[in-house]
């Protein structure tokens, strides 16, 4: 077992603040949580509060007999355990006698030798270490105790279950089989058929004592070869591994039939493979929902690229008309305004900086017009993917002032104008 590190909480009760500081300093300086009282009162209240790991405790207290302080210590629950070490200038027997009566375990006599505390102080931790530890490896092992019992009483109920099933499979396999809506076959070794349940002999059109009498490939019709359904068999019996595989049925004037088959072990008590069960099931509405939910979400494909298509071209539509309508109309205003203030606003210095305040209010504008047509679909982008990037680039580093770069490897890549603007979307994004 480790031994514990030189740490640990104490409660000193003194009532000279002398003994207190030299006590509370060497104890610090040796590594430990020094906590201080100087009455009995308060000793208990801080013992009860702090929960130290050992208390230093005067006999002589200016509010209580330090025996006395002792014995209330062990009489509370959340305290009793503490180690108590008493110092004393009382060094007769029976006062040493009424210590350890009180609940101390050691003590040691006034003027105080440290090293001799220390070397007390240290062996009582330990003990405290131990006791603490001891205390956790049994809670620990109570707690596995239950945990097994609670784990022996989940198995008695598994195994105990087990055994009222196995009285019941037979039974209930084939009330279940009787009834299924599957094919069931099962195979012995040899791969001969040892039963076939009533859905087999319905689709088939035959008694349960003619597809018994059949061989391995009579009466079957579908996209699998009799060999290679055997060699299924014949794995799955020699490994256990159980295998799957899809049929389709194809009888003249109908619809192909679709069934997925699952071929799966069966062992007997010494957990050799007996028997193989094969479970097959319709699952042409499957197949023909499958179709139709391809053909939905080829649709839906397309459609969603007309979208985006129609979404682009609403964007540069928008665009231009900013960009060539409001635009321009804000350009004249811009240049009205200013040439109003050129020709009237020599003599007027308020209509100068009212028509100042027009053309910056004007420029804000057209910069909100520029940013908007931009966000819609920047000029750059007419130009090809990497002028449109470059221009990206360079508004976000405008826009959150973090330093970026476009690197690009292959400058000869050319997209048409839809993948163009998909990845000119997607970085934006």
């Amino acid at each position: 077992m480790n031994s514990p590190p030189r740490e640990g909480r104490i409660l000193i009760v003194d009532d000279i603040a002398a003994n207190l500081q030299v006590v509370a300093d060497f104890l610090a300086g040796c590594g430990y949580d020094v906590l201080i009282a100087q009455e009995g009162e308060e000793a208990l209240e801080r013992a009860s509060l702090a929960l130290p790991d050992l208390i230093m405790l005067d006999v002589l207290l200016p509010d209580a007999d330090g025996f006395d302080v002792c014995r209330r210590l062990k009489l509370q629950p959340r305290t009793r355990d503490i180690p108590v070490i008493f110092m004393t200038a009382l060094v007769d027997t029976e006062h040493k006698l009424a210590g350890f009566a009180a609940g101390g375990i050691d003590y040691v006599t006034k003027p105080l030798n440290l090293a001799e505390m220390l070397a007390r102080i240290d062996t009582h931790m330990r003990l405290r270490w131990l006791q603490k530890q001891l205390e956790e490896k049994n809670a620990e092992l109570q707690r596995s105790h239950a945990e097994l019992e609670r784990r022996v009483a989940e198995r008695t109920a598994e195994l105990s279950e087990a055994n009222h099933w196995l009285r019941e499979s037979e039974r209930k396999f084939r009330t279940l089989a009787e009834n299924s809506p599957d094919l069931l076959i099962r195979y012995d070794r040899a791969c001969r058929r040892v039963y076939v349940n009533p859905a087999y002999t319905t689709m088939f059109g035959m008694s349960e004592q003619e597809a018994l009498s059949r061989e391995l490939g009579e009466g079957w019709y579908g996209g699998i070869g009799v060999q290679v359904y055997e060699e299924m068999l014949r794995k799955v019996m020699a490994t256990g591994v159980r295998a799957e595989s899809t049929m389709t049925w194809k009888k003249p004037g109908a619809t192909p039939t679709h069934y997925i088959f699952h071929i799966v072990p069966e062992y007997d008590m010494d957990g050799t493979v007996s028997h193989v069960l094969t479970i097959g099931r319709d699952i042409t509405p499957i197949k023909e929902a499958e179709r139709s939910l391809q053909e939905s979400r080829s649709q839906l494909r397309e459609l969603a690229a007309r979208q985006h298509t129609a979404r682009e071209d609403e964007r540069k539509h928008i665009a231009r008309e900013l960009h060539d309508d409001l635009g321009q109309f804000l350009t004249a205003l811009r240049m009205s305004v200013s040439l109003l203030r050129v020709r009237f606003g020599q003599d007027n210095p308020a209509l100068t900086a009212h028509a100042k305040g027009m053309t910056e209010l004007v420029d804000r504008n057209i910069q909100v017009v520029r940013n908007v047509a931009a966000s819609l679909r920047p000029v750059a982008l007419d130009m090809g993917i990497q002028p449109a990037l470059e221009w990206l680039v360079d508004d976000f580093s405008g826009h959150a002032g973090i330093a970026a770069t476009l690197l690009v490897e292959d400058d000869t890549i050319v997209l048409d104008e839809d993948s163009e603007t998909t990845v000119f979307r997607i970085v934006q994004e």
